[in-house]
């Protein structure tokens, strides 16, 4: 459990790299094309292997956005990936209140959508 929580960990901040990469100027069209592509084929409805089949139709998402992500880092040029690292750990610390945030947002969105939904029904 613990390798698996470091992977993720290390993941996390692979993928928080790339996406810092995704916005920089001097990151290559291909490579930005490449994250895309692989970003779309996690959302979606179309796989290589269906999602109806159990375990496998969710296990080539679960390779291809780190695989991509994993690959796509080695291509960065140099100065890309400083700046991306030094941004993304701005990023990172400031992920918990972001996050937090986020929640808050959330919650409130939900929050009005009952009350709109009881006014609607029993008014």
């Amino acid at each position: 459990m613990a390798k698996l929580l470091g992977f993720l960990k290390l993941f996390r901040k692979d993928l928080l790299i790339m996406l810092m990469a995704m916005r920089h100027p001097g990151t290559p069209k291909a490579i930005k094309g490449v994250m895309l592509a692989a970003l779309l084929y996690l959302i979606s409805p179309v796989d290589l292997i269906p999602d109806t089949i159990p375990f496998f139709g969710l296990m080539d998402d679960a390779v291809v956005l780190p695989a991509a992500v994993c690959g796509l880092l080695q291509l960065l040029p140099s100065q890309v990936r400083r700046d991306s690292e030094e941004r993304a750990w701005q990023l990172e610390r400031r992920l918990p209140y972001l996050l937090l945030a986020a929640s808050i947002v959330v919650l409130l969105w939900v929050l009005l959508l009952i009350w709109a939904l009881y006014s609607l029904i029993f008014k």
